[in-house]
C-alpha cells in the first residue's frame, strides 16, 4: 500500500519535469533565441533520466499490484490470454504458442496471469538485439502442476547472472541503455511464487533463452 501511495505521489512531479524542457524550448523559440549546444544537451539529459524515474515508478506500482491476496480468482484459457499478449508485442509469424488443452479452465488471476507473459514476452523482443525475435510459449499439465516454457532466440545469459535477473532492478546493461524499469523478472518471481511455485531460467551465451514458470494447477471442468 504504501509503495503504492508513493507511486502516485511522486509521479506527478516527475510529468512536470518531463514538459519543462520542452517549455523552456517554446519560449527561446519565441523569443527569436538559440539554445547553446550544451544547454540542449542538458535539457535533453533531463527529460531522459525523468523519463527512466517515471519507468522504475510504474514499474514499483506494479510490483506493489500483483499478487493481491484480494484479487478475483477466475478460470481463463491460457492459450488465448497468451496470444493475445504476443500479437501486442511480436510481428505476425515471430511466435508460436502451444499450450496442452487439459490446461483449459486454469483458474489464475487473469491479470497477473498477463503481467507475467507480458514481462517474459517483451524481454525475449527488448534484449533479442540485431535481427527479429521468434518466441515459442509451451504449456502443459505434469502432475497436477501447470508448467509454462517461453522460450526466445536472443543471446542468452551467462550461468552467473541465472540468479540475478530476478532481482529487482538489476539490468545487465547499462541504465541508459534499458528501456524498461528492471522490475519485470522480479514482478514474475512474485507473481509465481505466490501462486505457490516458481521461475528458473536455462541458458547460456549464444544459445537463446529459456524461461520455466510452474506452479499447482487448479484446474475448472
Amino acid at each position: 500500500m504504501l509503495a503504492r501511495r508513493i507511486g502516485h505521489d511522486l509521479r506527478a512531479p516527475l510529468r512536470a519535469l518531463q514538459m519543462l524542457p520542452e517549455w523552456i524550448v517554446e519560449d527561446f523559440d519565441a523569443a527569436g533565441t538559440d539554445i547553446p549546444p550544451s544547454a540542449s544537451e542538458y535539457l535533453d539529459m533531463m527529460k531522459s533520466k525523468a523519463s527512466q524515474m517515471d519507468r522504475f515508478l510504474v514499474g514499483l506500482l506494479e510490483y506493489a499490484h500483483v499478487a493481491d491476496a484480494d484479487a478475483k480468482i477466475i478460470n481463463i484459457d491460457p492459450g488465448t490470454e497468451i496470444d493475445a499478449v504476443a500479437k501486442a508485442s511480436l510481428n505476425e509469424g515471430t511466435y508460436e504458442i502451444d499450450i496442452a488443452p487439459a490446461l483449459t479452465g486454469l483458474r489464475v488471476v487473469r491479470e497477473d496471469f498477463c503481467i507475467l507473459f507480458e514481462h517474459l514476452i517483451s524481454n525475449a523482443e527488448r534484449h533479442h538485439g540485431q535481427g527479429i525475435a521468434h518466441v515459442r510459449v509451451k504449456g502443459y499439465l505434469q502432475n497436477q502442476t501447470a508448467v509454462f516454457l517461453v522460450e526466445d532466440d536472443g543471446p542468452g545469459v551467462e550461468e552467473k547472472f541465472h540468479q540475478r535477473i530476478f532481482e529487482p532492478f538489476v539490468t545487465l546493461k547499462p541504465r541508459d541503455e534499458v528501456e524498461g524499469s528492471g522490475l519485470g523478472l522480479a514482478v514474475v518471481k512474485k507473481i509465481a511464487e505466490w501462486w505457490g511455485g516458481g521461475v528458473s531460467v536455462l541458458s547460456e551465451p549464444g544459445c537463446g533463452t529459456v524461461f520455466r514458470i510452474q506452479f499447482p494447477a487448479e484446474i475448472s471442468t
